[in-house]
């Protein structure tokens, strides 16, 4: 599995490995995992669950920018995925629709469950 460089809006850098699942709709959830004692420990879910038509593409899912800012700097920036140009709302927060590229897929694991 291949690890990252995650920087977050403080500047602050953390390894990360991305690890693929699903939510309970079957929409695509992607969670970073980070370093801890010998093994990985849950860092971040980087996507979002909206439950809309959009996000049941296997391939796209909501990024969660209202959490981690800079998620989809990231994502681009490692071409692991590129926004669609649609953007999904909850409550105050509006979340952008990325799909995922061949890369992200080779590049992250299979999660073993539901992501909640």
């Amino acid at each position: 599995m291949k690890t990252f460089d995650f920087k977050d809006q403080w500047g602050d850098v953390t390894r990360v490995r991305l690890v693929r699942g699903a939510y309970a709709d079957g929409s695509l959830a992607v969670q970073a995992l980070c370093e801890g004692d010998g093994y990985w420990e849950p860092f971040a879910t980087l996507t979002v669950n909206l439950c809309d038509a959009r996000s049941q593409n296997a391939s796209c899912a909501y990024v969660d920018t209202n959490n981690l800012p800079t998620a989809a700097d990231f994502l681009v920036e490692n071409g692991l995925a590129a926004f669609t140009g649609a953007c999904g709302t909850s409550g105050f927060c509006t979340y952008p629709l990325f799909a995922f590229t061949s890369e992200f897929f080779e590049a992250c694991a299979d999660g073993d469950g539901e992501v909640r």
